[in-house]
């Protein structure tokens, strides 16, 4: 049996109604009429992809305060090599 196409304005107002009006899946998927195992794995998807973006964004953050200890050791390490000589 092949699966259902569901259009992805679909699948985003699903998404919406469990992440955003804290609806269940189950009570979306019957509202909207659609797979009580499509709306779950929908969600769980969304998730997923938020968590990757919020892990992506602190690995960015952190790149850029251990960028900006760099530079202040290195003009540190200069000043002192400038004194030395």
């Amino acid at each position: 049996m092949r699966p259902k196409y569901y259009p992805s304005e679909l699948k985003n107002e699903a998404v919406r109604l469990v992440t955003v009006q804290r609806l269940t899946s189950a009570e979306v998927a019957e509202t909207l009429n659609i797979s009580y195992a499509a709306v779950l794995l929908w969600v769980k998807r969304f998730r997923d992809k938020s968590a990757r973006v919020s892990e992506v964004a602190q690995l960015k953050a952190d790149l850029h305060e251990i960028a900006t200890e760099r530079d202040a050791l290195m003009k540190l390490a200069t000043r002192l090599l400038d004194k030395a000589r």
